[in-house]
């Protein structure tokens, strides 16, 4: 929706800048170095407005290269440490098992003694 609010206003943009073109239609001496030249205003200011439609374009069109390729690499970036992630929980689980059956053993153990013990006590 917010591209066809732009696409709007530069054709609104457009046509004011065409009118005024048409408007101040007489000849005009342009030179350039050593170049001269008598030629309609409309004609100077539609290219003029076009020649900074392009610049524009351009420059726009190389933030959004810039933005592109610094969102790919956050992406990139996101993959990476979700699979840290899931790596660093992989061992976890395996120290909680770990620790897990090493208490299981150490209370076998101590549940052996405390027979032990006692055996020895009845004798």
């Amino acid at each position: 929706m917010k591209g066809q609010y732009y696409t709007i206003l530069a054709l609104i943009f457009a046509i004011i800048v065409a009118i005024f073109a048409i408007s101040n239609a007489g000849p005009v001496d342009i030179s350039f170095l050593y170049w001269h030249y008598s030629i309609s205003q409309a004609l100077v200011i539609l290219l003029s407005a076009a020649i900074g439609a392009i610049i524009v374009g351009t420059i726009g069109l190389f933030g959004q290269i810039r933005y592109s390729v610094t969102i790919r690499g956050l992406n990139n970036r996101i993959k990476e440490l979700e699979k840290e992630k899931e790596e660093l929980n992989q061992k976890v689980i395996e120290l909680q098992n770990y620790k897990l059956a090493e208490e299981k053993t150490k209370e076998q153990s101590d549940g052996k003694e405390e027979e032990e013990e006692k055996g020895t006590q009845t004798l």
